[in-house]
């Protein structure tokens, strides 16, 4: 493993875990992610098709004032790059702003300065 990628794990363990029910796929959509994190879930499923940024970027460009996408890394409800998901999906339910509207509760809640520090550090890798 490459000392960047050993960073951004030692960045995510920054990031409260959650009891999570596994009720939350339908609002998993399309993400800005850093491209550390994307060239991580490439590297981790060489072969499959995943999102880009500009993927991303264009996507919702197409889509504002529309319906919202589902993101396609999602299958029969369940994540399919689970293990190494971007930052904005490990910070669902444990960030305010990202409560779980399903009731699933953090060991802590991170503030908004706190996610946000978490996303600044990414992006410098």
């Amino acid at each position: 493993m490459n000392s960047k990628y050993k960073k951004l794990l030692a960045i995510y363990s920054k990031i409260p875990s959650i009891a999570c029910k596994g009720l939350c796929h339908e609002t998993c959509t399309i993400a800005p992610s850093a491209k550390i994190e994307i060239r991580r879930a490439k590297e981790a499923y060489a072969g499959v098709k995943l999102f880009s940024q500009s993927d991303v970027m264009n996507k919702l460009r197409d889509v504002l004032g529309s319906e919202i996408p589902v993101c396609k890394m999602l299958k029969d409800g369940r994540c399919t790059i689970y293990r190494v998901r971007p930052a904005i999906c490990r910070m669902y339910g444990v960030a305010k702003g990202l409560e779980c509207m399903f009731g699933c509760v953090p060991d802590r809640c991170l503030s908004r300065d706190e996610a946000n520090a978490i996303f600044e550090e990414i992006e410098e890798l």
